[in-house]
């Protein structure tokens, strides 16, 4: 029987069902690839290695920079998970070798 913990620091595809407040968190798509890294009463931790932050130290109006991020998919948006244990590049990734989450096409 699969357990809710063994997902924890694995990636996933995530399915997601009335989804658009994520929208505001870069989340457009109903299915992403994600590394999950934890989860509790409220969701599903990700992790999104490539939030844009705004920069205020840069003198430009509309400087960014990048950063590691943990986002909560509360539980009400998800529709399904899948895991992959045991697939290389999905089980226990260290370090990842590609870019993670927000990428998939409807």
């Amino acid at each position: 029987m699969m357990k809710i913990e063994e997902i924890v620091d694995d990636i996933v595809l995530l399915i997601l069902s009335e989804h658009d407040p994520l929208k505001e968190l870069g989340i457009d798509q109903n299915k992403l690839f994600a590394k999950v890294v934890g989860y509790d009463e409220n969701g599903v931790w990700i992790e999104n290695p490539d939030f844009q932050l705004p920069d205020p130290s840069q003198k430009k109006p509309k400087a960014y920079r990048s950063v590691t991020v943990s986002i909560l998919i509360p539980w009400a948006y998800l529709s399904s998970i899948v895991h992959f244990p045991n697939v290389e590049g999905f089980d226990f990734p260290s370090p990842f070798n590609s870019k993670i989450g927000f990428e998939l096409e409807n």
